[in-house]
């Protein structure tokens, strides 16, 4: 078809390792994050303050087990402030988390108070370079200045294969591959689909036919990898494509 000839790449993702929660709270993984000073992984449960925030050896074992400090959607390790970085739901606000010298994470502090993204279940992604955060709501990729907490543009996807009732509903991810920045998932067919920064459909990544299939949350990008949070088992697993 005309929608799909946009496309420029097909990948099929293969599975690589898996992080195991060791804190028995809460059901929606939020995000995965590689830190790449620290060699180590973060990922909390979204939905209350005291869900668990936990830290991974570059192998998969937990380091640390914490909490999350506040109500934690997205988070992300920023290079800039070598800090543990986050936005929480609703007027949650921006956020930081200190480290100690193992990279584990210290309390969370607000230093952008409000609401700092489109709606309140939003998981951003952030991008280093620009200092920008990225998330998807209702059809459109929105950006917001990491700095101000504020927003500086949307715009529609372009040529998408699929609906957005077929997409994740609270997360968009940052890859940095070149021409494929954002990822969306479809969780009717198991697939990912890449789009630049612009909002062109530029790829797809066929996932597993055995993978998960979240609408909501469970789904991010770390170190490479394409992650999938499975609730019974408390795993998020990464594939490479």
């Amino acid at each position: 078809s005309t929608t799909l000839s946009f496309a420029q790449n097909s990948y099929t993702a293969k599975k690589e390792m898996t992080l195991h929660f060791k804190g028995e709270d809460g059901t929606n993984g939020a995000a995965v994050v590689w830190n790449p000073d620290k060699k180590v992984y973060y990922s909390v449960i979204a939905g209350n303050e005291t869900y668990p925030l936990e830290t991974f050896l570059s192998g998969g074992s937990v380091q640390y087990t914490g909490t999350a400090g506040l109500d934690t959607r997205g988070i992300w390790y920023n290079p800039k402030t070598q800090k543990l970085e986050g936005n929480g739901a609703g007027e949650v606000g921006i956020f930081t988390h200190n480290m100690n010298a193992s990279g584990e994470p210290r309390d969370a502090e607000v230093v952008i108070s409000g609401q700092c993204q489109p709606d309140f279940q939003s998981v951003g992604a952030f991008e280093p370079k620009k200092q920008v955060i990225y998330y998807f709501y209702d059809g459109k990729i929105y950006t917001y200045k990491r700095k101000t907490g504020k927003a500086s543009k949307s715009f529609e996807l372009k040529n998408s294969p699929v609906g957005i009732s077929s997409l994740n509903s609270t997360t968009v991810v940052y890859t940095g591959r070149k021409s494929e920045e954002l990822g969306l998932y479809d969780f009717d067919a198991k697939k990912v689909y890449l789009f630049d920064l612009k909002g062109n459909y530029k790829a797809s990544v066929s996932l597993p036919s055995g993978s998960i299939a979240p609408d909501m949350f469970r789904f991010s990008f770390a170190n490479g990898n394409i992650w999938l949070y499975d609730i019974d088992s408390r795993t998020w697993t990464g594939y490479s494509f």
